[in-house]
């Protein structure tokens, strides 16, 4: 039993290491086009250990800013976000949800409101 408990507790070094490592690339900001929306820029300062990002969403042409909370709140312009593994799920106070995938630098995937409305976006990182 002693010798499971020494494996157990020696990989999480490297586990905690590497979930940082990816969580960090999802740090900075990022600057994409939403079809009907316009420019939006996401800004994300951090990402927690549960992987809920911190930052704020943008739509420059709008100028409306939403910070990322804890849970979604419409009444309030707070978007929430989640980090799992190489994904980033946007749930937004304007309404839908963002599903970006990070890969070769960039977030790619889709927009969707509602069950009629579904565009393809694409977030690069800003130099």
């Amino acid at each position: 039993m002693r010798r499971r408990r020494f494996v157990i507790a020696g990989s999480l070094p490297f586990v905690s290491s590497a979930w940082a490592q990816t969580a960090s690339q999802f740090a900075g900001r990022w600057i994409g086009n939403v079809k009907g929306l316009g420019d939006a820029e996401i800004i994300v300062s951090g990402v927690r250990p549960n992987g809920q990002i911190e930052g704020k969403m943008v739509f420059v042409e709008q100028s409306k800013s939403f910070s990322f909370g804890d849970k979604l709140d419409i009444v309030n312009s707070i978007n929430h976000g989640m980090v799992q593994g190489s994904a980033l799920t946007i749930e937004t106070a304007m309404g839908g949800t963002y599903r970006l995938n990070l890969a070769d630098g960039q977030l790619g995937g889709e927009y969707l409101r509602g069950t009629t409305y579904k565009v393809p976006v694409t977030f690069r990182k800003a130099m």
